[in-house]
């Protein structure tokens, strides 16, 4: 089947926040293991900055390979979640003056974000996600599987 161009229009928003996303861990790398190292509670615990990354990186790259890839439908909720939480995450830092550019940044890969999961809901995509018109919203998983 051909995506259909609310697909393809998500696979490009969400990777270029993906994209995003990494440049900001590149940005805040050293500030945050700083921080990890300066307090005596945290400082065995630097490993765990990578292992964040290699997570973060991981659950991105699976919610793009099953909804843009495979069109499961209830991983389009996982990426509504996720996106709501990066806007959750950011709201602090908003009204902190004046605006760190990851702080700028961030908010444009919400944006982003936000703007990519909107296209998982257009009624084009509803078959990409095997949705039929009896209001099944694909969260029941028998729709699809993810093999």
């Amino acid at each position: 089947m051909t995506r259909p161009p609310p697909i393809v229009r998500f696979e490009r928003l969400y990777l270029t926040s993906f994209a995003l996303g990494l440049l900001i861990w590149a940005l805040t790398w050293e500030q945050l293991s700083t921080r990890l190292a300066a307090d005596p509670r945290t400082a065995a615990f630097g490993w765990m900055l990578a292992a964040a990354l290699a997570l973060n990186v991981a659950i991105a790259l699976f919610q793009w390979y099953a909804v843009a890839r495979r069109g499961v439908a209830w991983v389009r909720w996982v990426v509504v979640l996720l996106t709501t939480l990066h806007l959750l995450g950011l709201l602090p830092g908003l009204f902190i003056a004046p605006l760190a550019p990851p702080t700028l940044l961030g908010l444009v890969r919400v944006v982003l974000e936000v703007t990519a999961a909107v296209q998982l809901f257009a009624p084009a995509a509803r078959d990409w996600f095997g949705l039929d018109g009896t209001g099944n919203d694909g969260l029941d998983g028998e729709q699809e599987e993810l093999a």
